[in-house]
């Protein structure tokens, strides 16, 4: 009887718990985060910022670029500096 319920408290406890990718995505409201998801939301689903360190967002940042570029798809510079400062500022 205890290991059914100490399964099913563990289990309770797993599904409370929200993994932060899941979460809605820091400081929403700013300029910042605006352009994030309304770039980068476009041909996939928006990761959270909290998903990768920075070192990782900076090579996703550099893939996204190249395959944007083989698809004929450009972003202002300006949007790609938004981007990326506000993903270095809210990296994991």
């Amino acid at each position: 009887m205890k290991t059914v319920m100490k399964t099913i408290v563990a289990m309770l406890l797993l599904t409370c718990t929200t993994p932060a990718w899941a979460t809605a995505i820091p400081d929403a409201d700013s300029a910042a985060a605006q352009t994030y998801t309304a770039r980068c939301s476009v041909c996939h689903s928006l990761p959270h910022p909290a998903r990768l360190d920075w070192a990782h967002w900076r090579h996703m940042l550099h893939v996204m670029k190249e395959r944007m570029a083989e698809r004929q798809i450009t972003l202002p510079d300006e949007d790609w500096r938004q981007i990326a400062g506000y993903l270095q500022s809210h990296a994991r």
